[in-house]
């Protein structure tokens, strides 16, 4: 996971209005992990999220590609165009060895 820095870019600043018992919950995980503020932890709170829903989406995409028959007849089509390659780069590495 890659966190940006939070002072890094512009700003905008907004207005939360979150359940009490979720409020204090942050408010003890800030105070336990010693965190530099709560804008802090909320922002770094929205990245691992946002990174989350972001990694998820692109696995959903991947587990499309598997079904899509489009898709598969492309990577069929370059593993016969690339067998060829792919066949002599194995035997000159094999003659390194």
């Amino acid at each position: 996971m890659s966190h940006h820095s939070i002072s890094r870019g512009e700003r905008v600043r907004t207005t939360i209005d979150i359940p009490q018992h979720l409020w204090e919950r942050v408010k003890a995980a800030i105070k336990n992990r010693e965190m530099k503020s709560q804008n802090a932890f909320i922002i770094q709170a929205l990245e691992v999220y946002l990174e989350q829903l972001e990694e998820a989406w692109i696995d959903e995409e991947f587990a499309r590609m598997k079904n899509d028959e489009k898709h598969k007849a492309v990577n069929l089509q370059m593993v016969e165009e690339f067998a060829h390659s792919d066949w002599e780069a194995f035997q000159s590495n094999e003659k390194k060895s």
